[in-house]
C-alpha cells in the first residue's frame, strides 16, 4: 500500500516518535530521503538517521555531498561515519578532484567518529597524501579508522606529520602509517603487511606499544605476513598484553618449524586468550603440533590452527567450529 502525503502527516498522531524512528531506521535509504521531505517533523526524525553513516563511491555523489555539508552546517553535524572510495592511480584527475572533496568536506564534519578511505590502486601524488593527512588531523575525535589501498607509507611531507587521535580504538591500515598516528588506548589493530616492510617491523610495534595500554585488552591482527618470525617476536616483546593474536601468513616456513618458534614466543604473553594461525600451503596439523601451542601458553582459552579450532571448557580442551572462532575471539569483520 502506498501512503499519501496526508497519511504520512497523520502518522505522528498514531505513533510516538520513538516508534517512527525505529521504522525509519529499517527503511531503505531512498525511502529515508523521501521521508525527509514529508514534513518538518519527519525531516527532524529522519535526517540524523540518513546522514549518520555516509558511504560515497561515485565522483558525482561525492561532489554533491561536499556541496551539501559545506552549505548546511546542521546536516554536516549529523555525520558520524564517513566512507570514501577513491579512484585509482590510473585516474589521476578524478583522484585529485576526489581528494579535494575530502579536503573541503573535512572542514564541515565536526562530529566525525569513524572514517574509511579505500583507494582503488596506489596514489602517487603528494598533494593527495597531504590532503588525507590534513583530513585526519582535523578529526581528533575519530574512534575507528580504516585506510586501505593507499601507499604503504606516506610521502615525505605527510610522513613527518603527527596525527593526534586520542579517542581512536579501532585501526586498520598499512603498517608504515602507524608511526604517523598518535593514539592512547587502542583496542584493535589490523595490519596489512607488504613485501618491503621487514626492516620496519620492530619500529612499527614499538610505535604501537605507545598507542596501547596494558589494562586494555588488545586484538592484534596481521594479514599477508611474509616474515612471521619477526612479527611474532616483536609482538610478544612490545605488546605482551595482547588478548587476541591473529597471524595469516604466506611464504612462511613449514608448519612444524613455525610451531617451534611459537613455542618459544608464547610464554612472553601475559594474557593471550585467543590465537589464530593460518597459511593456505600448510598441511593438516598433527596431534603433537596441536598440543604444543596449548602447553606453551596456559592462559589460552581457544585457538585456531589452519581450519581446525579448539576451546577450553571446564579445564578440558574440546574441538570447536573453526568458522565460529572469529566471533568468539573478537575477530569478526568490523564496519564503520
Amino acid at each position: 500500500m502506498v501512503l499519501t502525503r496526508r497519511a504520512y502527516k497523520a502518522i505522528p498522531r498514531w505513533l510516538p516518535n520513538e516508534i517512527i524512528t525505529e521504522i525509519v531506521q529499517a527503511a531503505p535509504r531512498s525511502d529515508q530521503a523521501s521521508l525527509c521531505r514529508v514534513s518538518k517533523l519527519f525531516r527532524d526524525l529522519c535526517s540524523p538517521i540518513l546522514y549518520r553513516v555516509v558511504d560515497l563511491e561515485a565522483n558525482a555523489s561525492a561532489t554533491d555531498f561536499g556541496d551539501t555539508v559545506l552549505s548546511n552546517a546542521a546536516l554536516a553535524g549529523l555525520v558520524r561515519s564517513y566512507s570514501v572510495h577513491f579512484p585509482g592511480a590510473g585516474m589521476a584527475g578524478d583522484a585529485l578532484r576526489f581528494s579535494q572533496v575530502l579536503a573541503d568536506s573535512s572542514k564541515a564534519l565536526v562530529r566525525l567518529e569513524a572514517f574509511l578511505g579505500i583507494a582503488n590502486g596506489h596514489w602517487s601524488d603528494a598533494e593527495q597524501h597531504d590532503r588525507l593527512a590534513s583530513f585526519l588531523i582535523r578529526h581528533p575525535g575519530l574512534e575507528k579508522l580504516h585506510i586501505q589501498g593507499f601507499p604503504h607509507t606516506l610521502t615525505p611531507s605527510s610522513a613527518s606529520v603527527r596525527i593526534p587521535l586520542p579517542r581512536l580504538q579501532h585501526l586498520r591500515c598499512p603498517p608504515r602509517i602507524i608511526p604517523s598516528i598518535v593514539a592512547l588506548r587502542l583496542k584493535r589493530v589490523q595490519l596489512y603487511w607488504n613485501d618491503d616492510d621487514l626492516d620496519e617491523v620492530e619500529n612499527i610495534f614499538v610505535a604501537l606499544k605507545a598507542m596501547t595500554a596494558s589494562d586494555v585488552p588488545l586484538i592484534c591482527s596481521n594479514n599477508f605476513v611474509q616474515y612471521l618470525y619477526e612479527v611474532v617476536d616483536s609482538v610478544s616483546r612490545n605488546l605482551p598484553h595482547t588478548k587476541t593474536l591473529q597471524l595469516d601468513s604466506y611464504h612462511s616456513p613449514p608448519l612444524n618449524e613455525v610451531i617451534g618458534h611459537l613455542k618459544n614466543c608464547l610464554p612472553r604473553f601475559t594474557g593471550l586468550a585467543f590465537l589464530s594461525v593460518y597459511n593456505s600451503s600448510w598441511d593438516i596439523p598433527t596431534q603433537e603440533e596441536i598440543s604444543v601451542l596449548r602447553d606453551a601458553c596456559p592462559a589460552l582459552e581457544a585457538y585456531r590452527l589452519q581450519r581446525r579450532a579448539w576451546r577450553k571448557v571446564d579445564g578440558m580442551w574440546e574441538t570447536y567450529p573453526w568458522t565460529d572462532f572469529d566471533a568468539l575471539a573478537g575477530l569478526e569483520s568490523w564496519t564503520l
